[in-house]
């Protein structure tokens, strides 16, 4: 008899799950209209295809550019866009100057982030940093990995020969050919273009490791307001979100071709670009909250929210999305 009942309950759960997955596959009933920004990064191109994916479940996106990830958190935040993709330190930097309109509901992936130096040249010590003159843009994703990754070994970031480029990757680049820079702590296309055109080389060193950090690019985030007024919305386009990753991870011509195209690339450079970028929506909230304590302690924010910034993420639609729980999508991770 308790097997029976066991053997009923699994079958009715089973029965729950795929009833869930279905529902969440079947278009609204009535149309739904989302902004989603976007901005030419290797491993937000995939997003490119969002809006046909999202179609199907008559869901309408209307895609804003934007230069900066920063200026996408500021235009999420503020409810100008639905839906956006920007670095794993952005919620935390917009918690702490007192926004409390933005939910991060996936991962994107790693990697994306890169250091270059001049071709024929390495670095294989994070000691050895000490006598080089290093690109940085501070408040990057990319500078975060790299800073974090110097403090874990053993190096004084304060001791370093920094110089701050203001402006795109591109003004990285020009530093280091005019050798005003030794370290290009960039990201790509940058890299890729450096490297294509013969110039620069990736060192053995690789930032994307840190501990505290990890290799971690982006996450995919939505307005609270959005989220709370269309669930169903958000958890259809997270659905075609996972699908798209999917999709992209198994094409990478595809997506190689795409990002050429909307970022106006050699296609040489685009495949370089991706081909260091592993997406993933898996969203760890341990390295996120990680990162929000190291920015507060290295006095990048005022005060210190990695306490709460677990109440500004959710798994509940990724979970509905791929059939996994928090704990298995990242939650500590």
């Amino acid at each position: 008899m308790k097997r029976l009942i066991v053997a009923a309950v699994l079958t009715l759960c089973a029965g729950t799950v795929v009833a869930q997955g279905d529902a969440i596959r079947k278009p609204l009933p009535a149309t739904v209209k989302a902004k989603l920004g976007m901005l030419n990064v290797p491993a937000l191109s995939p997003l490119w295809l969002l809006p046909e994916y999202a179609a199907k479940y008559n869901i309408q996106i209307e895609t804003v550019m934007f230069q900066r990830f920063a200026d996408a958190r500021t235009a999420l935040a503020s409810g100008d866009l639905d839906i956006t993709a920007f670095g794993p330190q952005d919620i935390t930097l917009a918690v702490a100057q007192g926004a409390q309109s933005l939910v991060g509901v996936a991962g994107v992936g790693s990697g994306n982030d890169c250091l270059v130096v001049r071709k024929g040249e390495d670095i294989r010590d994070w000691k050895d940093l000490g006598a080089k003159r290093i690109g940085i843009g501070a408040g990057s994703i990319s500078w975060l990995k790299f800073a974090a990754s110097v403090q874990e070994h053993g190096v004084d970031y304060g001791k370093l020969q920094i110089t701050n480029i203001v402006g795109g990757g591109a003004n990285y680049l020009k530093a280091l050919q005019g050798r005003e820079i030794d370290v290009a702590v960039v990201w790509q296309p940058f890299c890729a273009q450096s490297i294509v055109d013969g110039y620069a080389q990736y060192p053995t060193l690789d930032h994307n490791r840190s501990k505290t950090v990890g290799g971690l690019i982006s996450v995919l985030a939505v307005n609270r307001g959005f989220m709370d007024r269309t669930p169903d919305a958000v958890q259809r386009l997270v659905v075609a979100y996972v699908d798209v990753l999917t999709y992209a991870q198994a094409n990478p011509q595809r997506w190689s071709k795409i990002y050429a195209e909307k970022a106006g690339l050699p296609e040489a450079v685009a495949a370089e670009s991706i081909r260091i970028t592993r997406l993933d929506a898996t969203l760890p909230l341990a390295s996120i909250t990680r990162i929000s304590k190291f920015l507060s302690d290295n006095g990048v924010i005022a005060r210190d929210v990695s306490g709460e910034i677990a109440r500004h993420y959710t798994y509940a639609f990724l979970s509905q999305a791929t059939g996994k729980s928090a704990a298995e999508l990242g939650q500590n991770q």
